[in-house]
């Protein structure tokens, strides 16, 4: 098949540190490059990958400075290409509407992020645009006024995590450091447990403000530690002597990819009853689902419990990157033959 990614301008690929949506993109790629396929990427000029590389822009933007008259103009740069392939995979959310409503080919959209529109002309106007991929079935059900009738869970290579069933006993959270993503009560939890805990995310401006009141006072370099974006092998260490990873989010997360890359390290996960968290955590097993503090604060007493061989084996059967990149390829084929 003769297919186009269609990449985010943010950040190069595969993304140094910070970037899921990124990761997913670049692996799957790559994937589709060794089962065969001629894969186009229209992704930053500095991305490293083995598929064909069109870039209208040389170097990613970074966070912040992809706007949308830069997204748009990225997805026009790609789109211009159409007749050169057999599907367009676009990973751009909103700004690939415009162009694919009228492709004459098929068109796949994965909602790495949801599509925040409370306008309900432009959401009938796109509704029927592409085909339409979440990335959990939470997010599937959360989606339907965009006809999103499938999801495909995200997958990673676990043969770039080191499993270790020997762990430490610092707590661990890694992600964004935001009101929705929890840092806050992680810190609230290590602090009632007597337990260390080792933060590691990005501050966006938008929150400086949340980081500064919230989290920032309790950074001690003792016991909660506060580290900036890590890269592949510093999230290794850190994911296989974790005694476990935090993840109490307080909204609607579409994914995690966080989890994944955790438990392929033989780490649990305490997490929030939110979002795609269900479909991930088999509560008791790999980690505990909870729906509020205190119970929070028992399960994370209890991690001890658990297997860590248990979380690799679930990462290795259900959350592998050749099953994610089975289940696009299978999509791809369908739509083809339908398309015909």
């Amino acid at each position: 098949m003769r297919i186009a990614q269609i990449a985010p301008i943010c950040l190069s690929l595969p993304p140094v540190s910070y970037g899921g949506a990124e990761l997913i993109i670049s692996s799957l790629t790559e994937n589709l490059v060794k089962r065969g396929h001629e894969v186009t990427l229209y992704a930053s000029g500095d991305s490293n990958t083995g598929a064909r590389l069109k870039s209208l822009f040389k170097k990613a933007l970074g966070f912040g400075k992809d706007s949308p008259e830069y997204c748009i103009a990225n997805a026009n740069f790609a789109f211009q290409d159409a007749d050169l392939f057999d599907v367009i995979h676009s990973h751009i959310g909103f700004y690939g509407l415009p162009f694919s409503k009228y492709a004459k080919l098929p068109v796949v959209t994965t909602l790495h992020n949801d599509i925040a529109n409370n306008n309900d002309t432009y959401v009938e106007y796109y509704k029927d645009a592409c085909t339409f991929v979440a990335v959990s079935q939470n997010q599937c059900e959360r989606m339907r006024g965009f006809k999103v009738d499938d999801y495909i869970h995200n997958g990673i290579d676990v043969n770039r995590f080191k499993f270790q069933d020997n762990k430490k006993d610092y707590l661990l959270f890694i992600g964004n450091i935001s009101k929705n993503k929890g840092a806050d009560t992680a810190i609230k939890a290590a602090i009632r447990l007597k337990r260390k805990l080792i933060l590691v995310g990005k501050i966006e401006q938008s929150h400086q403000l949340f980081f500064d009141q919230e989290i920032e006072p309790f950074i001690d370099n003792k016991q909660i530690i506060f580290e900036p974006l890590a890269d592949h092998s510093r999230k290794q260490s850190l994911y296989s002597n974790a005694a476990c990873l935090l993840f109490p989010i307080d909204w609607e997360e579409p994914f995690g990819l966080i989890m994944l890359e955790a438990l392929a390290c033989g780490t649990p996960v305490v997490a929030f009853n939110r979002g795609s968290i269900p479909e991930i955590i088999v509560n008791g097993k790999i980690g505990f689902v909870v729906d509020s503090f205190e119970e929070f604060l028992k399960a994370i007493m209890a991690v001890n419990d658990l297997d860590p061989m248990d979380c690799r084996k679930h990462v290795e059967e259900f959350f592998s990157v050749e099953k994610m990149t089975d289940q696009y390829e299978q999509l791809y084929k369908q739509l083809i033959q339908s398309n015909s």
